[in-house]
């Protein structure tokens, strides 16, 4: 199977108000990042304790000139009310005078042991040969959570 959707990872926001406490700060511009991945990850939303490094997460990210594994600071975060949802939005990614080929990249927190977030998929392998790898986020945000009931 391979990457064909884009969605939250459940078990991070379950223990994000349980007694577990993660503690992932949707605002720090400090401790976000995004990590790129090639085709051949399958996410899996429901993992007990999803992370950057842990399986399907450790193998497959992009590779190439321009690109660091790990990912790229996540800057220019926001968390806002928006009919009834949670959304967060972050700036647009650029990644200048690479050579990558990603289909998604995965949003995770490096101060609490690399806990991952979500994953946005772009709908299909995009690549850069000595180029920039643009990312530019969707109006209504990166992701949002509704809350309605």
């Amino acid at each position: 199977m391979a990457w064909s959707a884009s969605g939250l990872m459940v078990a991070t926001h379950i223990d994000q108000w349980d007694d577990t406490a993660l503690s992932v700060d949707l605002t720090s511009e400090v401790d976000l990042k995004a990590a790129f991945w090639g085709s051949s990850v399958t996410p899996v939303f429901n993992d007990l304790a999803p992370a950057y490094g842990t399986a399907p997460w450790n193998s497959g990210e992009s590779a190439g000139a321009g690109y660091t594994g790990g990912g790229i600071a996540v800057t220019g975060t926001t968390l806002a009310v928006a009919s009834g949802s949670m959304k967060f939005d972050a700036d647009n990614f650029s990644i200048p005078n690479s050579t990558i080929i990603a289909e998604g990249y995965l949003l995770y927190d490096d101060s609490t042991s690399d806990r991952a977030i979500a994953a946005v998929w772009f709908g299909g392998p995009e690549e850069t040969q000595d180029g920039t790898f643009l990312v530019t986020h969707d109006a209504a945000g990166v992701f949002s959570l509704d809350l309605t009931p």
